[in-house]
């Protein structure tokens, strides 16, 4: 029988939380040998409440049964020894011992994002919440976040309308949709993204719930980016955790006078990124990618390892127009301007030319009539 079905039975223990579970992982090796181990011995390492539990729910819980009718109910289980746990989680203080998914996991070598915010947001941010949402999306970037009303919902609705990927991570079971009035985005990130949680299927939405899940959502981003937040508000859990987890911050700037931007102006003061545009947060995820390669390549992630040396083979012409590229979709018209604003002689023909190359080559993508660099 597979591990993960005995890593499945042993996260429904309640009472049995992410500490236990590594605890026991690391004295016993594997979910099945903790499974197996005779009852006097597990007694040494766990409360009496929690042997108590154990053991009530070995006899009730038919492993094998219990973990395909899971996988036939389409939600996948990952815990945290599995090759497709998310690598960026396994750093994180208090990393969950495993998640559930319906739909799939961000791709670990594409950027991503967490945008959050007020739920009782102006049109102000309202706006700023569409216009990040899908110019970064646009940009390849993956929008994690939490799927509640207000911000979070605005700018994954804003990624999923662009054509882009998102993720939301739960307070709930990834079963339960919270709040209901979010049911459309639910459903379609389930198809262009996916729902996680480290909460077992079935939970109900609890208070207690979101702060801990907050962790998932900046654990899983490369940046956090606050739009709109008031001076004492939930937001900014997650911003310190976010910063804990060594995460950079953006935030949004607003009125000195509004409320909801006191905490974004508070951010900034103490030194988080001014989000001034999404091209701002674009442009570091762009550097920060570029360190990351050499990592990319020891880890053996299969990412193109021949692709910066592809690079070094462009020709002149082919570097200037992949210069005056943006991650933003660009028409021929426009990014031929740029061209001959740069200095280069080169016709329309010339242009066309190269950028159909670039695409061939994969760096380039075309959307529609216009074309932006690849991000990954």
């Amino acid at each position: 029988m597979k591990e993960n079905a005995y890593a499945y039975m042993l996260h429904n223990v309640p009472y049995w939380g992410n500490k236990t579970l590594f605890r026991l992982m690391e004295e016993f090796g594997s979910c099945k040998d903790i499974y197996n181990v005779k009852e006097e011995t597990l007694a040494k390492y766990v409360t009496a409440k929690q042997l108590s539990m154990f053991l009530k729910q070995k006899k009730k819980w038919d492993v094998e049964a219990e973990y395909e009718y899971l996988y036939n109910r389409g939600i996948d289980f990952y815990p945290y020894f599995s090759e497709e746990y998310p690598a960026r989680l396994k750093d994180i203080p208090d990393a969950p011992f495993a998640l559930y998914c319906i739909g799939k996991l961000p791709d670990e070598l594409k950027p991503s994002v967490s945008i959050i915010g007020a739920r009782n947001s102006s049109e102000y941010g309202r706006y700023a919440a569409r216009l990040f949402g899908e110019k970064l999306a646009l940009a390849g970037i993956q929008i994690i976040s939490g799927m509640a009303r207000g911000i979070d919902g605005i700018s994954q609705t804003a990624a999923i309308n662009s054509g882009g990927l998102s993720f939301a991570v739960l307070g709930s079971g990834v079963d339960v949709c919270y709040p209901e009035e979010n049911r459309m985005l639910y459903d379609a990130l389930i198809t262009q993204g996916g729902i996680i949680s480290e909460y077992v299927p079935g939970t109900a939405p609890k208070p207690q719930f979101f702060p801990p899940r907050n962790r998932i959502i900046s654990g899983l981003s490369d940046a956090v980016l606050v739009i709109e937040a008031r001076e004492k508000s939930g937001t900014l859990i997650t911003v310190d955790m976010a910063l804990e987890q060594g995460r950079e911050v953006f935030a949004l700037p607003g009125r000195i006078n509004d409320s909801l931007s006191y905490g974004c102006n508070s951010l900034i003061r103490q030194g988080a990124g001014i989000a001034s545009s999404p091209e701002d947060i674009a442009s570091y995820l762009r550097k920060e990618l570029f360190k990351k390669l050499p990592k990319l390549n020891e880890d053996n992630r299969n990412f193109k390892t021949g692709e910066c040396e592809e690079m070094l083979s462009m020709s002149e012409k082919q570097k200037i127009i992949y210069r005056v590229l943006d991650f933003y979709p660009q028409t021929s018209s426009v990014i031929f301007e740029k061209v001959v604003a740069s200095g280069m002689e080169m016709n329309v023909s010339e242009v066309m030319n190269g950028l159909v190359e670039l695409c061939i080559s994969g760096f380039v993508s075309q959307n529609g009539t216009g074309f932006y660099k690849k991000v990954s």
